[in-house]
């Protein structure tokens, strides 16, 4: 009996085997003996017809899905079909064409030491991805399909072939060519991708045709600013964030002096807010708005050689905030931005453009974080940073009220401080520095610096001579007081003058000094 007639024996059949196997057996009939066949003989006819059974239906299963007319060679064994024989190091050339049409041209000639550099036939006046350009030549000079499908196919709309996702010709140094086409990925989850060359169908594996079906902008590079080995990396002299929404600008210095300070630790940044008001930076959240530029990517290039119009439409004929980098290599870098719009995902960017280069990147909001930071963003809390154990002098005045000590020693074990000429508690004392260490800038004060006698003043001066600084409190009111250090201001709650003024009148008694002002 042929494989098809059992198959459909088999379903014709099913129903009745299922009833004698699973449904209730027939009592024999009256005055007959009963079978005498044994136990195991029993279990071997159930077992055998149970087979029958579970064969059938798999091969009705296998018939279902069976895709119509594909002769698909069988790979089961792991050996590739070699499509191109050729070499990546004879490929000149590369025309590909999708919804775009663009060749791949050698940029750099190889070397003894590099290979060639591969880019893209009028878009060398912009930096490309060269690694993915590479892809384009390294996977067709040697393109390997898992399978033949069908030679010589007579329908090739079948396989997404006869308008394809792209057509691929590769051109060789001896004058020779490869062409192949891309079509539907293949059904059933395989990761393989049908492919035309010369009229037969192949099986290939997506990850070697995916970049083909690329469109020529999706090449180009999205950084938009190299970053420089940290061996090169240059000082960042100034950076200058001019935005629509201020009516002033946030600008940023670096402090040549304060760089060379390292008694603040790792608290202060090497650069100081310079506009509106003066303030120091806060080192983690400053980084960014002062070196982020080098090594900014854009999520996509939101169009390449834009035209007046397109410029308009983002925004870039009003840019809405304008970065100045200055570097003390020489080099002056601007970033634009101009409108925000949404990706085919659903991401918030802001088209972008840098220096003279005729792209528009689209950077997502996270990281043009020079559209939206805010002076307090990015500026240190932070007023007092001595440690207690470096002080030479400490003055405190309010009013007629006033305390002076002189300290030296290098730990609470050597340290000796004393007031007015007379040795004191040196623990006493490091509790009325450590309240004035908690004393910060709750917020970054930009009205006018206040002027006048200040309602307490403290001065201090470090034994390695490298500080010396005063900070000056103005009650405002009886909720807001106003700290100045140098040309610095911040506003806190006035129960921080209140809590000063306390722990100074009550020193020189055994009475808890106040640790908290919050």
């Amino acid at each position: 009996m042929s494989e098809e007639k059992k198959d459909e024996y088999v379903a014709e059949n099913a129903d009745a085997e299922a009833d004698t196997i699973f449904g209730s057996t027939p009592d024999n009939e009256p005055g007959k003996p009963k079978s005498g066949k044994s136990f195991n003989t029993k279990a071997l006819i159930i077992g055998i017809c149970a087979v029958v059974l579970l064969g059938g239906g798999l091969t009705a299963a296998s018939l279902l899905m069976k895709q119509p007319e594909e002769d698909v060679t069988d790979s089961s064994s792991g050996e590739t079909i070699l499509l191109s024989p050729g070499n990546a190091e004879d490929v000149v050339t590369v025309d590909v064409a999708n919804t775009d049409d663009f060749t791949v041209i050698i940029t750099s000639e190889a070397t003894e030491d590099k290979s060639a550099v591969y880019g893209i036939e009028g878009l060398e006046d912009m930096e490309v991805d060269t690694n993915l350009v590479s892809t384009l030549v390294n996977n067709g000079s040697k393109l390997e399909a898992q399978s033949l499908v069908e030679e010589k196919a007579a329908d090739l709309s079948k396989y997404g072939l006869t308008d394809p996702a792209a057509e691929v010709t590769l051109h060789f140094k001896d004058g020779s060519a490869f062409s192949f086409s891309v079509g539907d990925v293949a059904p059933m989850g395989t990761a393989q991708t049908y492919c035309a060359v010369d009229g037969d169908v192949y099986l290939v594996q997506n990850s070697l045709v995916a970049n083909y079906q690329k469109s020529s902008d999706k090449f180009i590079s999205t950084t938009i600013l190299t970053e420089p080995e940290q061996s090169e990396y240059p000082i960042v002299e100034s950076v200058v964030i001019e935005r629509q929404d201020l009516e002033y600008e946030i600008a940023m210095e670096y402090d040549h002096e304060g760089a060379e300070d390292d008694t603040v630790g790792g608290t202060a940044s090497t650069h100081l807010l310079t506009s509106p008001v003066k303030a120091y930076l806060n080192v983690e959240t400053s980084s960014d708005v002062v070196t982020g530029m080098f090594g900014l990517s854009a999520k996509e290039i939101a169009a390449v050689r834009p035209d007046a119009a397109e410029l308009k439409k983002a925004g870039m004929d009003d840019p809405f905030c304008k970065v100045t980098m200055v570097c003390d290599d020489g080099n002056t870098y601007h970033l634009l931005f101009g409108n925000t719009y949404e990706t085919e995902d659903g991401t918030t960017c802001y088209y972008t453009q840098f220096e003279d280069v005729p792209l528009l990147y689209g950077v997502t909001a996270e990281k043009a974080v020079w559209t939206t930071v805010m002076p307090g963003d990015i500026t240190s809390a932070n007023i007092f940073t001595t440690n207690v154990w470096n002080l030479a002098t400490l003055d405190i005045t309010a009013g007629d009220r006033h305390l002076s000590f002189e300290g030296e020693g290098t730990s609470g074990e050597d340290y000796v401080v004393t007031k007015d000429g007379k040795t004191v508690e040196t623990e006493r004392f490091r509790l009325l520095f450590q309240f004035i260490l908690s004393i910060y800038g709750e917020e970054l004060y930009l009205g006018d610096a206040p002027t006048g006698e200040p309602d307490a003043e403290i001065h201090l001066t470090t034994q390695n001579g490298k500080e010396d600084y005063t900070v000056s409190f103005y009650k405002q009111s009886d909720l807001k007081t106003i700290v100045m250090r140098n040309d610095a201001c911040y506003q806190v709650r006035t129960s921080c003058l209140e809590a000063l003024m306390h722990n100074i009148d009550i020193f020189d008694t055994d009475e808890e000094l106040q640790m908290s002002w919050q």
